[in-house]
């Protein structure tokens, strides 16, 4: 079995690293007639003195791309339990590190970090039951079945990679965002959220191959992903819908209105005012190339969907921007987010800036102009000692916020 163990982990978990991978004028006096009285004397004629006043011209409004927020990647992930998490550093200490990481639940980063922003990925499973198994486990000498029974129930899986790199902390989208829900019908007033969702369908074997990496057969059965066509696309805007409440969503129709395109109303008209979002949540489909061609294949403007896309400048659904590099992306970001894109960036990637203490990219990435800063450390990790963290309140864009920016942020 030691030599079945090797050679599955190391052609497994190494795959995990391709795998894993917000006046009016006054009126002038006028002159007094001057009076006598019976006496001779006279009053003077009061001295004529202008009115003047202020000229108060209102700010206008503040709208969505000029705040900026603090998000957190893969916001749903767990570090791997102590065996699995063993043997994958026996392999190789650099994905292990990679994937070390554990977040808080959702409700604790809305509210007591200020996260503003998620990033959740999914695994369609219509039928329920297909990620109830995790086919490396027997390996380490942990059985497959889970035991869970929310993983039988169907419904779209939260989870990283399947079968080895698997741990959550909310098992379903639909725990994940009823969280989400819940804390938003408790803080009526708080900024718009941002949830971006990657669906995921590579199976081990086909990642492996994709990266020209051998599996040897060892008679595991690998979990098959399922294919994202148009049926799984529609049953995530519809679970999308029934998660959070159709009221609640931010579509891309509501940025459009009448216009012919989605990115002639970013560039043109902006965004909708903060004060008319709040209490309320946008979606964006972080895939690109095919999944996004699924996606957008009924109206390439987004037309009747829940969720915006991860677009290019020029496209007819260009509106939502990821420029993950705050350092080589510098003038990238600079210029889309005065062009009135909405922009996700990164501030550390995956932990090397945290284990070695160095901000550069943090600190980058706040000045950069993006909307949406995503991190694993909106709080420090102890065992690191470096005292890495990410502590950026909800503030005004330094890049697209007018000069007078007296946001009230909190909420």
């Amino acid at each position: 079995m030691r030599s079945n163990f090797t050679r599955l982990v190391v052609a497994v978990f190494a795959i995990a690293l391709f795998a894993a991978a917000c006046g009016d004028d006054g009126e002038a006096g006028s002159d007094a007639a001057p009076t006598a009285t019976e006496s001779t004397t006279t009053v003077p004629a009061p001295t004529t003195v202008a009115e003047t006043t202020t000229t108060t011209v209102a700010p206008d409004p503040l709208r969505l791309n000029d705040m900026q927020v603090l998000g957190s990647h893969n916001s749903y992930h767990l570090r791997p339990e102590p065996l699995t998490y063993a043997a994958i550093e026996l392999v190789s200490a650099e994905l292990a590190e990679s994937i070390d990481y554990s977040h808080r639940s959702l409700t604790e980063q809305l509210a007591d970090f200020g996260i503003r922003q998620f990033e959740i990925d999914v695994f369609a499973d219509p039928d329920g039951g297909l990620y109830g198994t995790r086919a490396a486990l027997p390996v380490v000498g942990l059985p497959a079945e889970s035991g869970i029974a929310a993983l039988d129930e169907p419904g779209f899986k939260v989870l990283h990679t399947q079968d080895f790199d698997f741990e959550t902390n909310c098992l379903t989208l639909q725990i994940c965002l009823g969280e989400v829900a819940a804390w938003s019908d408790a803080n009526p007033t708080h900024l718009p959220l941002m949830i971006m969702i990657e669906v995921k369908q590579e199976s081990v074997p086909d990642a492996a191959a994709a990266s020209g990496l051998a599996l040897p057969d060892l008679g595991i059965e690998w979990t098959s992903p399922v294919t994202t066509d148009a049926a799984v696309m529609d049953a995530l805007d519809a679970e999308l819908i029934a998660a959070v409440g159709a009221d609640r969503i931010i579509r891309p129709d509501d940025v459009r209105g009448d216009a012919l395109t989605l990115e002639e109303v970013v560039l043109a008209d902006g965004w909708p005012t903060i004060d008319d979002s709040r209490g309320k949540v946008m979606f964006s489909l972080v895939n690109t190339g095919v999944a996004r061609d699924v996606y957008r294949a009924p109206s390439d403007v987004l037309a009747g969907r829940v969720m915006f896309t991860t677009s290019s400048p020029g496209d007819p659904d260009a509106a939502f921007l990821r420029i993950d590099d705050p350092i080589g992306g510098a003038d990238e970001i600079a210029q889309r987010a005065a062009e009135g894109y909405l922009i996700r960036t990164r501030t550390d990637s995956p932990t090397a800036d945290a284990r070695n203490g160095d901000t550069t990219r943090r600190d980058a990435a706040v000045g950069s102009g993006a909307h949406f800063l995503s991190t694993d450390y909106y709080a420090e990790d102890p065992a690191f000692g470096t005292g890495y963290e990410v502590a950026v309140p909800p503030t005004c864009n330094p890049a697209t916020a007018p000069a007078v920016c007296e946001l009230a942020l909190v909420g």
